[in-house]
């Protein structure tokens, strides 16, 4: 893994090309492949590409990784081609290089590899342009590149430019504009070769690249329907009333610039969620087959506490093809409630963070990536979290709407909500025998939730009190406004648009150049958990983790890493006293939230209720 770094590294640093015409790759390089007896194989009239610095590149050719060739199939009295409809340089919506080293990084990567902290990325993100070729801009962007069946018309081959990886603030590629003036440059040439790279030394002047006929490449990548915007509830009910009508009016909203983005925001506050209707946990210890229910009370909850909108990806068909969410998700919910995105993605391996192989659930990573690069348009707060993690509003406020929108008004781009894990209360929990460690039918030694409880009322006792240690941040989840957040990563807003920002920008717009940068208070802060919104994290109890349960909780009991009590018992009002315990001698272990215990939980009891009622 370690050996592969540096490629995937380069991937992220950008390089400079210049087009060339056939004579002149020729000339410079005769030894690379050439099209003899394979002309059928190369498409004549596109441009030829080399290495060269950035004074000398094409405009859209300055810091680019990738070819993009777009295509489609032609067919002609029984036999088909393929038809090239144009060629384009990729662009990165960020410098990774710049991020990089704005986090007070001296590379991106080192021979060492595994030893920069602070770049916590699993998915690399670049654009390919669609050509400006008469009107396919206008058919990608509309969908009808994509048959009635889902066929796709329309594809793009991406081939990457490889190059050696840059080590080091020395081999930084950049300008005065892009990284200010505290790197010492080397030649002039208008202020690139920041940090003394070299691209001539480096690449030479003859570096010619393959024909794309001859280059490794990923092919055949179908260019899809764009994401649709989601409904509103009439909207919704429109599209069911007329299910054999196009609803392709409403899947792209236009912006004024034409690129396909919507200007308006139909929702102040959107979730984004991966899940399946079962899975393993890491490390495969057991399977968790109580999605659907979780799901059911998660979305209830959220859209009473002012969640406008739910995207769930469901990575079901990654472990089954005989079942999928959609069912549990509708007709109980409203479209313009929930969107079912169809996720069938494989994680790359599911150990725990432990593992020398640590585990990577990349199914996960880039549903988080697409969701916020799809939806987020649409929204101007988005959050990713798990089914088992709430977000109350606490204090005065009754909506996340409100202490958004009050965040907002004080400059927070980004919200933190520090996870502890709660316990199971004791009086929502029932006896639970498997014939192994969980004993017998007539001595069952473990605990469960009650089937007839809900998670958020079972697991409503927090063994920290609130508000929560600093530790807490460990496992912090985030609210964030897409406009800012420019990369996000499960608990970190990896790229935010104040890494982003170049010397250049932050002159031109007023705000303080720092080499170094980070995203404090009140850009990025805490929730006030007693006077804004807590999370109360309720991760289902493995019932072999309660065994013995009725000797580890009592108050004389003498607890020990793996020996603990794991049933909650609750402080009377939250007030800790030394030794104290229940009647039954059980000690208090965990604090409950009262503002959930006597405002939220009735509410969700009713609502759930009422939705049952509609369902009939």
């Amino acid at each position: 893994v370690v050996e592969g770094l540096p490629r995937k590294t380069a991937l992220m640093q950008g390089v400079s090309v210049k087009r060339i015409d056939e004579k002149e790759a020729v000339d410079l390089a005769p030894d690379l492949w050439s099209p003899q007896n394979h002309e059928s194989e190369v498409v004549e009239g596109l441009p030829r590409y080399k290495l060269a610095p950035f004074e000398e590149s094409d405009e859209d050719g300055q810091l680019t990784r990738f070819l993009c060739r777009f295509h489609t199939t032609e067919y002609e009295h029984g036999h088909k081609r393929t038809v090239v409809l144009g060629e384009t340089l990729s662009t990165y919506p960020f410098n990774y290089e710049l991020v990089n080293k704005r986090k007070a990084q001296a590379t991106m990567i080192t021979p060492r590899g595994k030893d920069n902290g602070k770049f916590w990325l699993s998915s690399l993100r670049f654009d390919c342009p669609v050509p400006n070729n008469g009107e396919l801009r206008n058919i990608v962007r509309s969908g009808d590149g994509v048959l009635s069946d889902g066929t796709a018309t329309i594809y793009v081959d991406i081939v990457p430019i490889r190059t050696s990886a840059r080590f080091g603030t020395g081999e930084i590629y950049g300008t005065v504009d892009m990284f200010g003036n505290d790197i010492t440059y080397g030649a002039a040439n208008d202020g690139w070769n920041a940090g003394g790279f070299d691209p001539k030394q480096r690449w030479g002047d003859k570096h010619v690249l393959p024909l794309v006929e001859a280059s490794g490449r990923w092919s055949n990548i179908p260019i899809c329907k764009p994401p649709p915007s989601p409904p509103s509830k009439t909207e919704a009910k429109t599209s069911e009333i007329e299910s054999g009508k196009e609803e392709r009016e409403n899947d792209v909203a236009i912006g004024g610039n034409g690129d396909g983005v919507s200007n308006a925001k139909k929702h102040t506050i959107a979730a984004c969620l991966w899940a399946s209707a079962s899975f393993s946990t890491r490390g495969n210890t057991r399977t968790v087959t109580d999605t659907g229910a979780r799901l059911i009370e998660w979305i209830e909850f959220h859209l009473l506490a002012g969640f406008d909108h739910f995207y769930v990806y469901d990575n079901t068909g990654a472990h089954t093809n005989e079942t999928s969410l959609e069912s549990i998700l509708y007709p109980r919910f409203d479209k313009s409630e929930v969107t079912r995105i169809e996720w069938p993605s494989r994680v790359c391996n599911n150990n725990i963070p432990a593992h020398e192989n640590t585990g990577e659930r990349s199914s996960q990573y880039a549903s988080e990536c697409s969701c916020r690069q799809r939806y987020g348009q649409y929204t101007d707060w988005l959050a990713a979290f798990d089914t088992d993690e709430y977000l109350i509003p606490m204090g005065n406020y009754t909506s996340m709407k409100d202490v958004l929108l009050d965040a907002e008004k004080k400059g927070t781009n980004i919200l933190d909500f520090r996870s502890t894990r709660a316990y199971p209360l004791h009086e929502f929990t029932e006896p639970y025998s498997d014939e192994r460690e969980c004993g017998s039918s007539n001595n069952p030694l473990c605990r469960v939730k009650r089937s007839d409880a809900l998670f958020l009322e079972t697991y409503n006792c927090d063994f920290v009190p609130t508000p929560k240690p600093s530790w807490a941040d460990r496992a912090r989840k985030q609210i964030y406004r897409p406009e800012y957040v420019l990369q996000h990563y499960v608990h970190y807003s990896t790229i935010t648009k104040g890494f982003a920002r170049t010397y250049k920008e932050a002159k031109e717009g007023g705000f303080n150049w720092m080499n170094r940068y980070q995203d404090t208070e009140p850009i990025e802060r805490v929730t006030d958990e007693i006077n804004e919104a807590v999370m109360v994290h309720t991760k289902t109890l493995v019932p072999g983790d309660s065994v013995q349960w009725q000797k580890r909780c009592k108050k004389d009991f003498e607890e020990s890493h793996n020996k603990r009590c794991r049933i909650g018992f609750a402080h009377p009002n939250n007030k800790v006293v030394e030794g104290a315990a229940n009647a039954d001698d059980f000690k208090y272990n965990c604090f409950t939230n009262e503002k959930l215990t006597n405002y939220w939980l009735p509410r969700l009891h009713d609502a759930m209720k009422k939705r049952e009622a509609r369902l009939g």
